[in-house]
């Protein structure tokens, strides 16, 4: 009875092992006007990292991954770890966890992902840039002048151009390509 029992609870460890769990930590946004879609950058950021967790499951021989963000973490594990910090967490309640950076200035924007594994190891890590465009457009001032029994004289001005600065922005598939990037990038476990 007890190498039954004994060879059912090395039966469970071994499918835990070909599970992962990644918890998805809320983005730290470094642009005031991107602050305000935190809720839709994170729910990106989860959509995103579920669709392509078949890296995870071709690069590591794992059966199952589970995406967790700081609604569901609670429900998934018993837990008390404070997901504030959540590398520390990670590591405490052993599961990967994806941390994003977003920067913007007046001249480019970039979002920074990275993988952490189950010992703050970093695994993967992408980023995706948008940069400002300046964009110009020529000025001419035609001026006809007209003179009885003259014939007609045409004088073109040219006008120093017009330029307008497009600012730089992260899209939402720029943090898509970043995230798959990124899971791409995983490397077989050796």
């Amino acid at each position: 009875m007890y190498l039954l029992l004994s060879s059912l609870l090395f039966a469970q460890e071994v499918d835990a092992d070909k599970n992962k769990k990644i918890y998805v930590a809320p983005p730290t946004i470094h642009d005031v006007d991107l602050e305000e879609y935190k809720p839709y950058i994170n729910s990106l950021l989860v959509s995103s990292a579920n669709v392509n967790t078949h890296w995870v499951k071709r690069t590591r021989d794992i059966e199952m991954v589970y995406v967790y963000d700081k609604h569901t973490i609670g429900y998934a594990l018993d837990t008390t770890c404070n997901y504030r910090t959540p590398l520390k967490c990670g590591r405490e309640n052993y599961h990967w966890v994806l941390i994003t950076d977003i920067f913007a200035t007046e001249n480019f924007a970039t979002i920074i992902v990275k993988l952490y594994d189950e010992n703050t190891q970093l695994i993967a890590s992408s980023s995706k840039s948008s940069y400002s465009i300046e964009k110009c457009k020529e000025q001419a001032k035609e001026t006809v002048i007209k003179q009885p029994g003259r014939p007609q004289t045409e004088i073109t001005e040219k006008l120093p151009d017009k330029c307008v600065l497009l600012k730089s922005r992260i899209l939402d598939k720029d943090i898509k390509q970043a995230v798959t990037i990124l899971f791409a990038s995983i490397h077989p476990d050796k």
